[in-house]
């Protein structure tokens, strides 16, 4: 295990004051907030686009009391250990190109996170689970929930990408779990929680623009380079039940992950479907 950075070692984050300050210096054209507690960050930028605001806008929270995950299962985090932030705006994205939303958001996480590893790490333990869990090798790192809401005085689509990355206490929410998690200070990562939020909002804002304007094919070959199921016998499995198994091979043109079952390659589309490695 790499020795965590200093920056991380504190069992405390700064004072909310004092993180959007420094989010505002490295985020000068944002909206950014930083609150003590609040029930979810996401649900917060939802109200904050559907009054019209236009975003770009990070809020942030030391804790929060009713996060979620994908398919609104509830998540928990104890306060201080884990960086959770959402990220809003409004874009011009038509509702049938937004299902490989979740795998743009995760590609932008991976290469905004890799750019902050220290001098000597290996950025091959960084690896993105499909469609949007990050995973330092085979544990989960962060979670990111991409969510969207109308904004009738506009016309246009409000876009909300909210993350949790783990900064420290892996060790204890692992036993906790019954599961291998993972946390920043592991990673040997450089960057402090300011330089972290500013980096994954930077990169998701362009990533969104990019998307937008040129669709998925340039992130086909990009989520490639971050694929942690790639030649993995995989369960494809819904509420628990067990749909089919076979070996993943990567995305389609459309962000489905590609599985080659007995019965031929299948495509598995983003929703409340959960894949797990067939071994687990």
């Amino acid at each position: 295990m790499v020795a965590p950075d200093s920056a991380l070692s504190d069992t405390r984050l700064a004072p909310p004051g004092e993180l959007a300050a420094g989010l505002r210096r490295q985020l000068p054209d944002w909206t950014v907030t930083w609150l003590d507690a609040t029930a979810s960050t996401n649900a917060d930028l939802q109200q904050y686009l559907r009054r019209g605001g236009a975003g770009p806008a990070l809020l942030g929270s030391h804790e929060q009391t009713s996060g979620r995950g994908r398919a609104g299962r509830p998540w928990r985090t104890r306060a201080g250990d884990a960086l959770l932030f959402s990220c809003g705006w409004q874009a011009d994205i038509p509702p049938a190109r937004l299902p490989p939303l979740s795998l743009v958001a995760g590609v932008a996480a991976c290469e905004a996170l890799s750019g902050l590893l220290g001098n000597g790490a290996d950025d091959a333990l960084l690896a993105l689970k499909w469609p949007n869990d990050v995973q330092w090798g085979a544990a989960k790192l962060a979670g990111i929930l991409v969510e969207t809401v109308a904004v009738p005085a506009s016309g246009r689509m409000g876009l909300i990408l909210g993350i949790g990355i783990n900064l420290r206490g892996a060790a204890a929410l692992s036993q906790a779990l019954g599961r291998e998690v993972a946390d920043w200070a592991q990673t040997g990562g450089t960057g402090d929680p300011v330089r972290l939020a500013a980096a994954v909002a930077r990169s998701w804002h362009d990533a969104i623009a990019h998307y937008a304007a040129e669709g998925f094919g340039p992130f086909q070959a990009r989520f490639a380079r971050w694929d942690a199921l790639y030649g993995l016998p995989v369960r494809v499995m819904d509420n628990g039940r067990i749909l089919f198994e076979g070996t993943a091979r990567g995305v389609d043109e459309g962000g489905k992950l590609l599985v080659q079952a007995a019965d031929g390659t299948r495509a598995v589309t983003v929703g409340d479907i959960s894949v797990r490695a067939a071994q687990a």
